[in-house]
């Protein structure tokens, strides 16, 4: 899916970044918006390429929804870790 994408973030105190970012579609048919969590040592292109592959899964119809929104087990993590919504 080609999409073009757009990214705020800010710094929380445990040291990892908020990012917030707007996808919208080359088409522009789509857009969405979302939120994940970086590592200080991430860099904004793997913050990206986690994003784009998360939409390139949703072209192989990977719903784009969460499918768990809180986990029990500490030790559980999504692989990339993106809440994703659709704008109205």
């Amino acid at each position: 899916m080609d999409v073009k994408i757009r990214l705020s973030s800010k710094r929380l105190n445990s040291g990892r970044c908020q990012v917030h970012f707007h996808v919208r579609t080359k088409t522009g048919d789509s857009r969405w918006y979302g939120y994940t969590l970086a590592e200080p040592q991430d860099t904004v292109s793997e913050v990206v390429d986690r994003i784009r592959n998360r939409f390139s899964r949703a072209e192989d119809k990977i719903s784009l929804h969460q499918k768990v929104l809180y986990h029990l087990n500490e030790h559980y993590r999504e692989t990339d870790d993106l809440m994703i919504f659709r704008e109205a």
